[in-house]
């Protein structure tokens, strides 16, 4: 058995996958801004979800932090990240790709 990144990865929380790709984003400020979006949308997604979904980032302290309450949310909040994917400026696709997958 060969052991290597893809072990590693395994043992890896979506925080520090996250925290990891954070590093490499040019202006935090971009990645703000599209997190809101996937939020947004997400939200609208189903009015009575308003209080379903967090999915925010401080560009202040670079941490990304989200809720969902439950699968439906969670699917909702995937769903909108994949519509916003092709949106995103390549330089940060890669994150919220991390962020969906995981």
């Amino acid at each position: 058995m060969v052991f290597g990144i893809e072990d590693k990865i395994k043992d890896r929380t979506l925080e520090e996958i996250l925290k990891t790709f954070d590093r490499i984003v040019q202006n935090p400020d971009d990645l703000e801004h599209w997190t809101m979006s996937i939020e947004t949308a997400a939200k609208d997604m189903g009015d009575y979800k308003r209080d379903k979904i967090d999915f925010e980032y401080y560009p202040d302290e670079r941490v990304m932090k989200f809720f969902v309450k439950d699968s439906k949310s969670r699917d909702d909040l995937v769903k909108s990240v994949e519509v916003h994917l092709p949106l995103i400026p390549e330089s940060l696709q890669g994150f919220f790709r991390i962020f969906k997958y995981n």
